[in-house]
């Protein structure tokens, strides 16, 4: 079976990308149903549900009374209900805050711990797939469901494809076809999220940020004409207001850079270091650079030096992927 074959390989950059499967065990589907599911997610979720059309996913957050993320989503229709993609990391806890307000409404919120989420992109992903497939997804229909098999297009930073399938669907892929195909896991597909500007926040970084401070609002992941969710308020006022100062940034380092999510991010002033921001998200590429997602806590001059805590390591603004 395919995910039996799937092993670590150097993480190429997005220029280079071979065509590659990922594994994706960074990821998590959770499903939600019920009589009341969709006036439920709109209480809880910052985009608009009841605008949410079969073919497409979206992406949005779930945040505390504070306006906080708990996390980022990618939800969309999924059998009777709503299904969404969300950091393994964070899962747990998230559809445990989810879960709250559920006993007063009849719906149903668990992980779905039988499926295989795999990742697709590089060189003709499209071509490969339609040996496998009748229709891929696109730009105009980003979402296709074929028998009990669901894929999902993305177009940023380059053509790619998520699968959602059951274990057993998995055989669909012979060895044959897929015998000069390279096997990667989830961090070649966090490379792919970061470099398209997908806040990737872990269980060290939720509930710590406004969704605006993640780049949410430009992306599309805010609704402010909806009505009332938990933390409206809050971001709509920091929308209207324009309090906002923080942002969402891609920092790389020509080294290999041993460091952690939730990590300080220092700026290099004439006299000291200052702290300026926290890491959410890291990887290493090919062993010649490390490029790490930050929040900055204000805009910087996009020749600035930073470091990682007191590392010695120096990163730099990645000018072509600037959030």
């Amino acid at each position: 079976m395919l995910f039996t074959l799937l092993k670590k390989n150097f993480i190429y950059p997005v220029n280079q990308l071979p065509l590659t499967l990922m594994s994706l065990k960074e990821w998590s589907l959770v499903y939600v149903k019920g009589k009341d599911d969709k006036k439920y997610l709109q209480n809880q979720l910052t985009i608009d549900i009841n605008l949410l059309v079969k073919n497409e996913h979206v992406l949005c957050a779930h945040c505390n009374f504070n306006g906080k993320v708990w996390s980022t989503l990618r939800i969309f229709h999924y059998k009777q209900g709503y299904a969404y993609i969300v950091r393994t990391s964070v899962v747990e806890m998230q559809i445990k805050e989810l879960r709250k307000y559920s006993i007063f409404s009849k719906v149903t919120i668990e992980e779905e711990k039988n499926t295989f989420l795999l990742g697709v992109a590089g060189l003709n992903a499209r071509s490969f797939l339609l040996n496998f497939f009748t229709r891929v997804p696109d730009k105009l229909s980003p979402l296709i469901l074929e028998d009990s098999r669901i894929i999902l297009f993305f177009s940023d930073p380059l053509e790619r494809f998520l699968l959602i399938l059951s274990k057993k669907d998995v055989n669909i892929f012979n060895k044959q076809k897929i015998s000069k195909v390279l096997f990667s896991d989830s961090k070649q597909w966090l490379l792919l999220e970061i470099e398209s500007g997908f806040p990737i926040i872990d269980k060290e970084s939720s509930s710590k940020f406004l969704p605006q401070a993640i780049n949410l609002e430009n992306l599309n992941g805010i609704n402010f004409n909806k009505g009332c969710y938990y933390g409206q308020e809050i971001i709509a006022q920091t929308y209207f207001k324009k309090l906002n100062k923080r942002f969402l940034c891609v920092l790389y380092s020509r080294e290999i850079v041993s460091c952690k999510i939730g990590s300080i991010i220092k700026i290099k002033t004439q006299r000291e270091w200052l702290k300026i921001g926290l890491l959410l998200a890291v990887v290493h590429i090919r062993e010649k650079e490390t490029q790490i997602q930050v929040v900055l806590n204000k805009y910087v001059d996009i020749n600035s030096v930073f470091k990682v805590n007191d590392l010695k390591n120096i990163f730099f603004i990645r000018k072509k992927n600037l959030i």
